[in-house]
């Protein structure tokens, strides 16, 4: 276990930017009749201690430490009933809230007066024998609550292995841990058959910080070499995790502890009941910005992601640390909960009301990143949630392929606005990440930017195609490597100017282009085709000039008598008109290199279709390159040669001159994903 004022004002930027798109602005919407109220999966540690806020923010499930050394403090006839009063226990299933205790802390009677983390005496005694204590106080406590509680968690991060730390909670050896699982889960058994048995909840970086090998590995070692274990179900029911900071461990780790599961030939479910990340910067209870901490807000932005990152590892179970804080706070500790002491929601619990609101009812979970942007998709028996966020410092912004002709944006607050795709698309604007606090990683952002969901419903209303401007519906191509499809005039331009080895694969279909004013483009990946209405018929379509805009400016013009060897235009410059910037196009260069960049210009549109070169050709990483105002050239020599290429008849030569990926890289440097 580790840690009313919002921080919104980069929200409200990001909510301008929908605006924009937006047609119609509501509320939240309201869940329907048909959803659930929450999902079982969700839950927050001791939802109890706020049950109303735990009502509000459907929390269906909850964690409660049951202390050995609390209920039978003096000795095994001893059976404080007040521990969980069953009337607060009722009152909490009645509220949908199902409970799972924890069992923990050794009463000093059962381990000769040691400390609660020291094993119990006996327990290498069978399970039932009377003076095995742990089996005896396991056996008791689940016939107790037989019927009200049926999980029980047997302890808490044994993996925890420095004393010194407030954390530590188990000091026996792997062996002994694994005795008293096996002990619990008998014992549990012969007191409920339907009962379920879980492992202790496993920190993971305890042994990944310092080199060991996972305690939960140790642990199915020491199980492998039970001949009982295989026959018992390895004496547990579901494997734990407790993870915090870094959303995507929720990922990662879970995959991992699967992967340990099948190389011992077997596959359990896997919970975790603990998740969160400390905020720093709350007014009541202040910290330094240091050792992973994070802001209220970027604490909000981890719960939506970490959610997002469980459910796609296929989570069982996903609980929050903790639903609410003590009321009274001790100055300089880290402060955790959904809720404040003094009663007041931090901007996390907002955000989990919006996670059990619109995750509930997910059948299927992904993610996926594509360059700095995660997206993760949830679908629904009724609706699509997408989810998005930005993992890097700078600003992007994403056009999302639309499946409907109107969505709900909803922002990590819970605020929505309806939108409708322009051109087939729904623009959103992605806010920087900022959570870099993990020590001597600056670079490194845990949580990433404020995330967005879009919620798309299923069966109603059908995607507005993108414009086809001056097109003729029959003539169309789908590229089968992106998706992207062309028509008419923009695939007209495309045949007549090399097709896709010129401007490579379309990236969308025809879009406003969201970085120029919403002009009517289309974008692949060497090339931007820009719509200009205002020209003649045979030059509405044009290249944007990258070359310009990624490489600016231009050589000084090369003397005109300085022609190299072979087939050779000269562009002169002149202020006065522009005739060109005073650079040659060859097909060799002034040392007899063989470049054929001639060739390929006069080919594939010449001047119109790449303007003016913008110096000699010069060597670049191993390749002759020349810049042009609207491309890049590429001489490629491992394409110059006899043959085709395999299981076609298409000549290697054909891509000995290649074009650099503009269009990608204008993309990548203005932070624009597209027909994602």
């Amino acid at each position: 276990m580790r840690w009313k004022t919002y921080a919104l004002s980069h929200l409200s930027a990001v909510f301008s930017c929908l605006l924009l798109v937006s047609v119609i602005r509501g509320p939240l919407p309201s869940a329907t009749a048909a959803e659930p109220k929450g999902d079982p999966r969700f839950g927050a540690v001791e939802a109890f201690r706020a049950p109303k806020a735990a009502g509000e923010a459907a929390v269906r499930w909850q964690r409660i430490l049951f202390w050995w050394n609390s209920i039978q403090p003096t000795s095994a006839t001893d059976w404080n009933s007040s521990y969980l009063p069953d009337g607060l226990l009722k009152a909490e299933l009645g509220a949908g809230r199902s409970v799972v205790g924890c069992l923990i802390n050794t009463p000093p009677w059962a381990n000769g007066g040691g400390h609660p983390f020291d094993p119990p005496k006996n327990l290498y005694l069978p399970y039932d024998h009377p003076d095995n204590y742990w089996g005896q106080f396991v056996k008791r406590i689940v016939s107790h609550y037989k019927g009200r509680i049926d999980t029980w968690v047997i302890w808490n991060e044994p993996d925890v292995w420095d004393p010194g730390r407030a954390g530590y909670t188990w000091s026996g050896s792997v062996a002994d841990y694994y005795q008293l699982l096996k002990v619990a889960y008998l014992a549990a058994k012969a007191a409920d058959p339907q009962t379920r048995v879980l492992l202790a909840g496993l920190t993971y970086w305890w042994d990944a910080e310092y080199g060991r090998q996972q305690y939960f590995e140790r642990l199915l070692e020491v199980a492998k070499a039970d001949p009982t274990a295989v026959a018992n179900n390895w004496y547990f029911d579901a494997a734990v995790l407790q993870l915090y900071n870094d959303p995507k461990s929720l990922y990662d780790i879970p995959l991992l502890f699967h992967q340990i599961m099948a190389k011992y030939g077997f596959a359990k479910p896997i919970w975790i009941n603990e998740t969160n990340v400390a905020p720093w910067d709350d007014p009541l209870a202040p910290l330094p910005r240091e050792r992973f901490r994070a802001t209220l807000d970027e604490q909000a932005s981890f719960v939506i992601q970490a959610f997002v990152y469980a459910l796609a590892a296929g989570v069982e179970r996903i609980s929050l640390y903790k639903m609410s804080d003590d009321p009274i706070h001790q100055p300089g500790t880290e402060s955790f909960g959904l809720i404040r002491g003094d009663g007041s929601p931090r901007p996390a619990y907002t955000a989990f009301q919006v996670v059990t609101r619109y995750f509930a009812g997910a059948k299927h979970v992904s993610v996926e990143r594509r360059g700095d942007v995660v997206r993760g998709i949830l679908e629904k028996e009724k609706e699509q949630v997408t989810v998005l966020w930005n993992q890097s410092p700078k600003p992007t912004t994403v056009y999302l392929r639309a499946k409907t002709s109107a969505a709900t944006m909803v922002d990590k607050y819970g605020r929505s606005v309806s939108v409708r795709p322009q051109s087939g698309y729904y623009m959103l604007p992605l806010t920087p990440a900022t959570h870099n606090t993990a020590p001597g990683e600056p670079n490194r952002y845990l949580s990433g930017g404020s995330p967005l969901l879009l919620v798309e419903p299923k069966g109603q209303g059908n995607p507005i195609a993108p414009p086809s401007v001056g097109t003729d519906p029959n003539n169309r191509w789908v590229c089968p490597e992106t998706g992207g499809a062309v028509s008419g005039d923009w695939l007209k331009f495309l045949r007549e100017h090399g097709g896709t080895d010129n401007l490579g694969y379309p990236r969308t279909g025809v879009i406003n282009d969201p970085l120029n004013g919403g002009q009517t483009v289309q974008y692949f990946q060497r090339a931007i085709l820009e719509w200009h209405p205002e020209n003649p018929p045979a030059h509405r379509i044009q290249r944007r000039l990258l070359g310009d805009i990624l490489y600016p400016g231009a050589d000084p013009p090369a003397d005109p008598k300085d022609a190299p060897l072979g087939p050779h235009t000269y562009f002169p410059f002149s202020p006065e008109r522009p005739t060109g910037l005073g650079h040659f196009v060859a097909d060799f260069t002034r040392s007899g290199q063989p470049i054929y960049f001639k060739e390929y210009f006069d080919a594939h549109g010449g001047m119109e279709a790449f303007g003016y070169p913008k110096e000699e050709p010069k060597l670049r990483n191993g390749w002759w390159t020349q810049r042009f105002q609207a491309a890049v050239f590429e001489y490629h020599p491992e394409n110059d040669r006899d043959g085709f290429l395999p299981g076609s008849n298409v000549p290697y030569r054909n891509f000995r001159v290649l074009l650099e990926l503009l269009g990608d890289e204008y993309l990548a440097k203005e932070g624009l994903i597209l027909d994602w």
